[in-house]
């Protein structure tokens, strides 16, 4: 699991060493020992499974104490051993994913938490706002804190937005030549920005609708307008949506509220590596 990863993270690791580390390259045959420690107050913990493989790679131990999900305290974190010049050319990148990935499941978990004290059972949904090359972590990431991924590629789900209908020429019009090349085991979503709109598109049998860009009150009143005539449809809210603020979006029909600033602003965890020479 993660191999693909992990693969690219070493070689990012490789790229950083260049030809020689030449501040650890004495140290080659030297044995440390090292603690991870989480130097916020607290977190939940993310990237553990895929620095675990990425130290291994190394001929690196490392045991955490945590698993990917967990929220954990300030302190140790983790122990590892192995040859001091490895441990030392792969602290920062480590430690970066654990930090980048950590800040995300952490916002994440926050949000849900948040939103779930409203009463509501909304799912909180990443986008595909995510930094370039980085999406795979980010996506792993928002798993851990409970949140849900989306789609993870273009081809994942139909999403029907603002462009298509222009180019199609109406919301029915793309459905019906969507649903005429995409597989059966395809949900199909439209974007929609007000209720005729979305009432074309829920009468074209669409699976889910997507309220963008709608003040929340009134996008709240359309979803109960929906659930009512639709059952089965799938009411997601989206679009400038404050993590700050994000009991504003408590509504009890939207299923799912997609958060851009979930992946796209990044506010470090911060973990730190402390080695020593290992003494038989």
């Amino acid at each position: 699991m993660f191999e693909r990863i992990v693969e690219k993270i070493v070689e990012l690791i490789r790229d950083d060493e260049h030809f020689i580390d030449f501040a650890s390259y004495p140290l080659r045959g030297t044995v440390a020992c090292g603690n991870i420690l989480l130097k916020s107050e607290w977190a939940v913990l993310s990237g553990v499974e895929i620095v675990s493989k990425v130290l291994e790679r190394f001929n690196i131990k490392i045991e955490f104490f945590h698993r990917d999900g967990e929220r954990v305290e300030k302190g140790v974190i983790a122990t590892l051993k192995g040859d001091a010049y490895s441990v030392l050319v792969c602290e920062r990148t480590i430690l970066n994913v654990l930090s980048y990935m950590s800040s995300i499941a952490t916002k994440t978990k926050t949000l849900v938490e948040r939103i779930r004290a409203k009463g509501v059972h909304t799912k909180i949904a990443a986008t595909r706002k995510t930094i370039p090359f980085t999406a795979a972590l980010q996506k792993i990431a928002v798993i851990h804190g409970g949140g849900d991924t989306h789609r993870l590629n273009l081809s994942d789900m139909v999403m029907i937005k603002d462009n298509h209908i222009a180019l199609y020429g109406s919301v029915s019009e793309a459905v019906c030549k969507v649903r005429e090349a995409v597989s059966f085991s395809k949900k199909i979503e439209v974007e929609v920005e007000d209720e005729q709109t979305a009432l074309e598109a829920a009468n074209a049998g669409v699976d889910i609708l997507m309220l963008d860009n709608m003040p929340v009150e009134r996008a709240c009143e359309l979803a109960a307008k929906l659930k009512g005539s639709f059952s089965n449809i799938v009411v997601e809210y989206s679009g400038g949506v404050d993590p700050s603020n994000i009991e504003k979006y408590a509504c009890e029909y939207f299923d799912i509220i997609s958060v851009g600033r979930l992946t796209s602003e990044i506010s470090y965890v911060d973990f730190s590596l402390e080695v020593s020479k290992f003494d038989t």
